[in-house]
């Protein structure tokens, strides 16, 4: 097994296409069949079911790109390292985050002041996704993220900094007929359409959430965003109405916020590994602390 075997083999997995991998990476097409050919052999694993039209990972495919995909991009981020150690920088911390709007408001501050103090430090930021946050940062894809504590349950691998604590509303645009009550049941969503955040990229407080929702709004019409900005963009088309945590999608002249009845506390802060050590990440965490304690 060799590096150019798993370049062409995350390229393969993203893409699905032989001719667009070997573009990408310079190749020809029979050097990607190739090298997919002697992986697949080497492992003793189908990673592909491939025919004259179609390209798609198997079910071990899958698992292998997850695994892969995280490994490259570190091995690509230890190389750009190297090169930095000889040239500006001493050393880079890979923050994921999430997009919420507090971490657009506080983010920009938070690097300019983390800068001034450590300029030989170098930031990369780079979009997480809540259910693979915790293996990404066993497989050190990430140094830092910002997450839910709930989303890191009680696994004794992470330490959890909390930074805010908010609360699930309900989110909708301001001229929808219940857009001006002080506060709303559950209940009332029920005939409303209503736009669920992706189940898969939710966290624990969500998930319930969510259900809650189902269970008590039968009589809904039911809609699902893969990503905070695409419920927020159809709110605003007025395609339905949301329930999000409150910090998640900032101040809009079209849109309202109304407190639910019913809620659960949500926890937002960052998480690294409990056996990190490195300077730079307890530097970033410290700033953290002064900032928000």
């Amino acid at each position: 097994m060799n590096i150019q075997q798993l370049k062409c083999f995350v390229s393969l997995a993203e893409t699905l296409n032989f001719s667009t991998t070997a573009e990408k990476l310079n190749l020809t097409q029979p050097a990607v069949s190739h090298n997919i050919k002697s992986l697949e052999n080497e492992l003793g694993i189908i990673l592909f079911v491939r025919n004259k039209r179609t390209v798609n990972l198997t079910l071990a495919g899958n698992s292998f790109y997850e695994d892969m995909e995280g490994l490259l991009f570190r091995l690509d981020q230890s190389i750009k390292k190297a090169k930095l150690l000889s040239e500006k920088y001493e050393s880079t911390l890979v923050i994921g985050y999430t997009e919420t709007v507090f971490e657009k408001q506080v983010l920009p501050d938070i690097i300019r002041r983390f800068k001034e103090r450590y300029p030989q430090i170098q930031i990369q930021l780079k979009k997480s996704n809540l259910t693979r946050e915790k293996e990404d940062l066993l497989n050190q894809k990430f140094d830092i993220i910002f997450t839910s504590e709930d989303n890191l349950g009680k696994d004794i691998d992470f330490c959890f900094y909390p930074v805010l604590k908010g609360a699930y509303v309900c989110v909708l645009p301001k001229n929808h007929p219940i857009a001006n009550e002080s506060m709303l049941d559950i209940e009332q969503l029920n005939h409303q359409a209503i736009i669920l955040f992706d189940e898969h990229q939710s966290p624990p407080t969500l998930k319930r959430m969510n259900r809650k929702i189902i269970e008590n709004c039968p009589d809904s019409i039911y809609t699902y965003g893969d990503t905070i900005n695409t419920v927020h963009t159809m709110i605003k088309s007025d395609l339905g109405v949301s329930v999000l945590p409150d910090f998640v999608i900032g101040e809009d002249n079209e849109i309202a916020f109304v407190p639910l009845s019913y809620t659960e506390e949500v926890v937002y802060g960052i998480a690294c590994l409990r056996s990190e050590q490195r300077l730079e990440v307890k530097r970033w965490i410290s700033t953290i602390k002064e900032l928000f304690t």
